[in-house]
């Protein structure tokens, strides 16, 4: 893997986005939040030469917009059949299928779900992709989803124990 600096840093930089965007109570501000980290990450891998990897996060930075604003079954079917056409053919190991089920459920997630089971989707989402990247021995990728898990884990905690005392943080699109 080449050690541009700036591809790294790009990586880094979207690496902390990702993780804020876990911290945030408010689903359009993960959504946004999301969306600069697929927009990072899909520059960090074309600076790198990973061509799929960059096509699969625009997708990704792309759906996640989008489903800020449309959030119809006919937009989601779409988003989901073009991540299946275009990842699909370049299989080759079972395990890479966890990639498409982990962006299966954050495209369910993020168009079908609103607080508290839009993070238990997307947490679930999380850890397809982190095992995926423990098996490619992706440290940027494990450091990521691991840091996704934990601040994500933790705000589903906070709004658990908020829930329970009757008053959720988590409000739908606000």
């Amino acid at each position: 893997m080449p050690l541009d600096p700036l591809a790294q840093l790009l990586g880094l930089l979207a690496c902390a986005i990702g993780i804020t965007a876990f911290l945030q109570s408010q689903d359009s501000k993960l959504r946004l939040h999301l969306t600069l980290n697929g927009a990072l990450l899909t520059a960090h891998f074309m600076l790198l030469g990973a061509t799929a990897a960059a096509i699969n996060c625009l997708l990704c930075a792309v759906r996640t917009w989008v489903s800020g604003y449309y959030r119809g079954l006919g937009v989601m079917l779409f988003f989901l059949g073009l991540t299946w056409l275009l990842v699909m053919p370049k299989v080759i190991h079972p395990i890479q299928l966890l990639t498409l089920l982990g962006t299966t459920l954050s495209t369910y997630a993020l168009f079908r779900l609103e607080g508290m089971a839009l993070r238990l989707c997307m947490l679930s989402s999380t850890v397809c992709w982190l095992v995926h990247n423990i098996w490619a021995g992706s440290w940027g990728g494990i450091l990521l989803e691991g840091s996704f898990f934990i601040v994500n884990g933790h705000i589903i905690l906070g709004l658990y124990r908020a829930r329970r005392r009757g008053r959720c943080t988590s409000t739908p699109q606000g």
